[in-house]
Parts: structure tokens; sequence; C-alpha cells
């Protein structure tokens, strides 16, 4: 986020980690001027971009893909050739040198390359070496760590690897040599701009000065997600192949939450909690889902979330998981698509115990839930239920220690439960514009969170035949109506684009010989839904005697807009020439006007 991370023009950034004030010390003014936490509400808010927001030297366009915890064990698992970046805004290596490597990779045609944070709060959380922070059954977060560790070669460039340094390397794991190539950038090496390139250059070239660069392999968010939830939720349904008389589990074989259908149009993406701190500061709607892989609850809904999500026209669903990564294992090899699962024990949604100070990691959740203005879950209607944490996650700090629905600034965070859908809207009096729930039968204020099971998603015999009810709902009525009440989040209000210009546009008329024309700009918005993937057209009998920039646009959320220009081409006869310019998409999108162009003698 640009006024949080951004680099002092003349200055280096240094950062405490304590627990209190972060400083941007700027060498040339010996000054130190208190800056706020990453998790903190940023003025004038972002573009959403992450990566850009948060690195100096880099606009929208670059190769950089921020990933999880989670989403890094996948790519390491999984079989290609993978560019990979250890690093973090706050880190004066990273801001040196992510640039530079950005401006080679494009030249070299280096289409992505994966960034991971260490320090995956942002700003303190550093789970390489961290044992200040620990897990309600005091686990330490390093294991998060060790979990990656365990796929990477334990000799250079990992052995020597410290949170300070910048590391890109490549990566492929059915190599005898995993790692062939690497640069690694310490807080110790000084900036070299031709020195840096040379090096980066020599990554993509498997260690070479000179050769062919080896291509960069991409992991799609679709692969990710079928490969993680079909297995999870095949590890949770099994049951030894007995189904669960319960009606909870199916007791199939194998599960399939994503089918290779769901592949087109596939609109989910997994977010850390630094990348959603900076989707939550920017303007706009944006849809969350908060869920996790090991929760079987997450599994019954996440596919209807993503098929819903592509018949509605939706580009992104950002997809949150309160805990900070997983215990999965991921099998490799011949073994590519086995994930074993167990329920992960870094869970931020906890409330930190005060005697033992486990679970301090409470406060990401609690800065989260600020965010959320008063937003309605089924632990606040029936107030039975909140988390506590310290601020920072400081244990020498002040507990919260108001319920969220009383007075003071020490409030308790709400607390939800997974699966939960929301829409989101910074700068609305309420944030969250629409969210996933469940109003009780006795309509005295409370709520039901739609807590599923596969099995009643799917009716399958045992969950029709399984006694218990949800509010005087059967277990398959509440998933019914659960499936339909996505449409309460997903559903846009209305669909339409708004064109600068309407009606007919003329141009300037020419002579006989004229130079090439001045083309004329129309920007598209969107006043609606998403509108999916627009095209750019023209008809008419004169359609050929006109150019366009562009000839389709990305998908556009509310209010966002995007341009394209129209010109006539050069070299025609005299005479008077005419067509229609039109812009449509998914769900009867359109939008058009005329243009002229007249040619004298």
């Amino acid at each position: 986020m640009k006024s949080i991370f951004k680099k002092a023009t003349a200055g280096i950034i240094t950062f405490a980690l304590a627990f209190t004030v972060l400083f941007n010390t700027v060498a040339a003014a010996k000054t130190a001027t208190p800056e706020p936490y990453s998790w903190s509400k940023v003025s004038g808010g972002t573009t959403g971009d992450y990566i850009a927001d948060s690195y100096e030297g880099i606009a929208a366009g670059h190769v950089f893909e921020s990933v999880t915890q989670e989403r890094l064990l996948d790519i390491l698992s999984s079989k290609g050739n993978y560019y990979i970046v250890f690093g973090s805004p706050k880190l004066t290596t990273s801001q040196d040198i992510l640039s530079s490597i950005n401006k080679q990779a494009k030249k070299d045609g280096i289409t992505k390359i994966y960034h991971f944070d260490p320090f995956i709060d942002g700003y303190q959380l550093d789970i390489t070496k961290s044992n200040v922070f620990t897990t309600a059954n005091g686990t330490s977060v390093n294991e998060l760590w060790t979990r990656i560790t365990a796929l990477l070669p334990t000799e250079e460039p990992i052995k020597s690897y410290t949170s300070n340094d910048t590391l890109l390397f490549s990566y492929n794991s059915e190599s005898t040599a995993k790692i062939k190539a690497y640069f690694s950038f310490k807080d110790t090496d000084e900036y070299n701009g031709n020195a840096a390139a040379a090096s980066i250059a020599k990554v993509f070239r498997a260690g070479k000065s000179k050769g062919t660069v080896v291509p960069s392999t991409v992991r799609s968010d679709f692969e990710f997600f079928q490969r993680v939830y079909n297995a999870s939720a095949t590890y949770f349904n099994y049951n030894n192949g007995v189904a669960d008389p319960l009606g909870n589990r199916t007791g199939a074989t194998t599960t399939e939450i994503f089918t290779n259908a769901d592949k087109s149009g596939f609109a989910l993406h997994q977010v850390n909690f630094a990348e959603l701190i900076n989707l939550l500061n920017s303007p706009g709607d944006h849809i969350i889902f908060f869920g996790a892989s090991w929760c079987h609850n997450t599994q019954a809904i996440i596919g209807s979330v993503a098929r819903k999500a592509k018949e509605y026209g939706y580009e992104k669903i950002y997809v949150y998981d309160t805990t900070l990564g997983n215990q999965l294992t991921f099998g490799t090899s011949d073994e590519i698509n086995k994930v074993t699962a167990s329920s992960s024990a870094f869970n931020s949604r906890n409330s930190v115990n005060t005697t033992t100070g486990n679970g301090n990691i409470s406060y990401l959740y609690g800065e989260l839930a600020k965010y959320l203005g008063n937003f309605t879950t089924e632990n606040n209607s029936k107030q039975n239920n909140s988390i506590t944490y310290y601020p920072n996650g400081d244990i020498n700090g002040t507990l919260t220690a108001t319920t969220p629905w009383g007075e003071g600034s020490d409030k308790n965070a709400i607390r939800l439960q997974l699966p939960f859908l929301i829409s989101y809207n910074k700068d609305k009096a309420e944030p969250v514009t629409k969210q996933w729930l469940h109003k009780n039968a006795a309509n005295d204020g409370t709520y039901t969170e739609y807590m599923l099971e596969l099995a009643w998603v799917l009716k399958t015999p045992n969950a029709v035949a399984a006694e218990g009810s949800v509010d005087g709902l059967s277990k398959v009525d509440f998933a019914s109506e659960a499936v339909t009440a996505l449409d309460n989040v997903l559903k846009p209000d209305k669909y339409g684009i708004a064109l600068t210009k309407s009606g007919k546009y003329t141009f300037t008329a020419a002579k006989v010989g004229y130079k090439n024309q001045k083309a004329y700009s129309v920007t598209v918005k969107n006043v609606g839904g998403p509108t999916g993937k627009l095209k750019v057209s023209l008809s008419g009998t004169g359609s050929k005697y006109f150019k366009l920039s562009k000839t389709s646009i990305s998908s556009l959320t509310l209010n966002e807009s995007d341009s394209f220009t129209v010109k006539p081409v050069t070299g025609l006869k005299a005479g008077t020439y005419k067509a229609t310019v039109t812009v449509t998409g998914s769900n009867n999108i359109s939008s058009s006007f005329t243009v002229n162009f007249t040619v004298k003698k």
C-alpha cells in the first residue's frame, strides 16, 4: 500500500520488529517519522493491486503474483519450472531489487513469478524464526515455514536464507537439482543495477550468462483449488467407504468439488492477510469468501460459490482463510494429486489465552474485523461469542475486554464462522453491504450461519434420512436454502455499461491524400454487476474503413472503467463512410454509437 510500503526516494526503510511503532528512517533528513502498521486503514486508499501498491518502481501489469503458504506448497509439489521470489515490501532488499526482477523478466518473456512473503502479516510475524507468536495450543508459527522447507533442498540457497534477504530462484520438483539457479540479495549487499540485472538474467537461463530463457510455468487458481479441495474433501468424506449414519459424510471413494467443466471462467482467488487488507482499502465492491480447505463446512459450499460466480460474470471472488497457513500434506511425483488434511492449528479466529499467551496471533483477526463494521453473524445476534486479543499481538499490552456491542475502544472482535460470504465496499456507512446468513424463524433478531456438510448439499440418501434439523429445517432443506441464498450476495442488482459517447460522432472532414487522423477516445464504465469480458466491434457497410485500438476489454466491476479509441483508416477515396461501434458483454450488456467520416476531393 503506497502510503505504508512505498519506499522514500532518498531513504532507507528500516523496521523495528517490536509491537509498537513502525518508523521510516530517511537518511538524508536524519529524522524518524511514525508510520502506521501495515494493517491500518490507508488515507486515500489503494488500487487493489497489492504488489504495485507495495513496491517502488512497479506498476500494474507486472509479472508477480502474491501467494499464500498453501499456494506455495501447491507450487513446490507440482510439475513444471517455476520462478519464485521470497521477499517483502517491508525489506530494503526487496524494495531495491523487485523492480529490476520485473524489468528483466518482461524483457526475457517470463510471464509469472510467484511472490511469497515470510512476514505473513506484512510486518512482524516472521514464520522463518518466530517463537513469539503461537497458536492456541502453543505451536509456534515457525511450523508453517518447516512445511515449506521440507519441499526445498537443504543446500544453497535455502541453507543460508534469512528473512531479511530477497531470494529469486527457479524451481522444478522433478529435477535432480530442484533449484537450478538463484539470485540472493542480502541486506549486507550493495545494490548495483547492472550487476543485479545480469544476475537476474542468469536465473532465467538456468544459471548461464548466455543461452535460452527457460519459460515460466503458470499454476492457475483453478488447478490449485481443484487439487486441494477435491483431495481434502475426499479425505474427510471417505470415512473408510461407509456413509455416515448422521448424514454428514458421503462415504465416497473420491469426491469432486471441482471438475474440469469449472475451469473456464473460474473466479476464486486465494489471498493472504496483507493482500486482503490492501483490498479492503481499495474502492469499489468486492466479494470476499471466508473459507478453509481443511474445513468440511467450506468444502460443502465452495463449489456452488464458484459456479454462481461464473454464472453472474465475476472475474474475481477473493478467498481468505483466517488460519495463517495449513497442515496440508501435498503428494509429489506419482502421488501428485494426493493431499491429506488435518484441522489447522494456526487459526487467528480463536481468543488469546491470557494465562499462557498462546493464540496471540488472534490480533490478525481483530484487526481484520475492524474493517467489517457492524456486520452480522450468529455470534453477535446471540451475543454469545467474540474474540479477545492483544492489539498487535503484544502480550505485554492491554487485552481487549469490551464486548463488540458495548461502548469503548478496547472492543473484542465479532466472531464469524467459516464459511462466510460478503460483499464489501469501504466507502459505505456499513461496509459489509451484503452477507450470506440465515435469519431464524423466531424472527427475534437472531441468525444462524450456514454451517453445512457436502452430503447435505448433494442430498445423499443418508443425509435425506438423517435425523436432526437446523432452525426447523431438515439438513438437506437447510443446505438447499443456503445454495439459493448465495444469490443474496452474488446476484447483481442490475447489469449495464455507459459509454462517454452515444448517438453519433463525426470526425473532421479531410481531403483526399489526408494523413493519419486523430483517434477518438471512448470510456466504458460499468454501472451494474460484473460485465465479464467485453467485446468491442465495428459493424455496418463502412466497418472496414475504421480501426479500433482494442477489440476486447477485461471484466469491469461496478464503477470501474476502461477505454478504447476509434479512427478512420488512411487512404480512403472521396466519399462519406459510416459504421457502428458496439460494446457487448454477457447478461445482455450492449451499448453503441455511430461514427461518420467524409473525404473530400
